[in-house]
């Protein structure tokens, strides 16, 4: 008799131990995703900032950058990265993947998506001295979006770019 409590026992203990084991590698198992979704994100997070900074260097080079009418015109030489203030919709990746311009580097092993930006003008400062045309502060927005190795980690990042002397 006393063997047959023994055995239950045992077996009792066996599962109780079975089902601990499976709840910590569940646990484990929840854990080791979240690191992942977190390295994917501050991946998908330093290729935007990389695609900003190219971004700003590209409208720095651009010689009518600081031109508020070709600003206004849209003909500052950026070609489709150039868009109206507030006229795209951000949240729709078909107009990421057909207009925005692409990132021109190198990005980590595993991505398979090419980052994107847009470049908008913002505004003009008005003149101190009404009637005066002397250099004046103009703004541009940026907006870059970049993709981790996992396709659903996407990162989109706004800056906006100021040159002091626009006429």
């Amino acid at each position: 008799m006393q063997q047959g409590v023994v055995l239950a026992v045992a077996l009792i203990m066996l599962v109780l131990i079975t089902l601990l084991g499976m709840s910590a590698m569940r646990s484990t198992i929840m854990e080791e995703r979240m690191a992942s979704n977190s390295r994917n994100d501050n991946i998908a997070f330093q290729l935007a900032e990389t695609t900003l900074r190219q971004a700003e260097a590209n409208l720095l080079a651009d010689p009518q950058a600081t031109s508020i009418l070709s600003a206004l015109s849209q003909s500052v030489g950026l070609g489709a990265c150039e868009i109206l203030l507030n006229n795209e919709d951000f949240t729709d990746q078909a107009r990421w993947d057909a207009i925005a311009c692409d990132y021109a580097g190198n990005a980590d092993v595993g991505i398979t998506r090419t980052a994107h930006y847009f470049i908008e003008f913002v505004r003009a400062e008005i003149p101190a001295i009404p009637g005066t045309t002397p250099p004046r502060n103009c703004y541009y927005r940026i907006t870059a979006r970049a993709y981790g190795p996992d396709v659903n980690s996407a990162v989109t990042l706004q800056s906006t770019y100021k040159f002091n002397a626009c006429s």
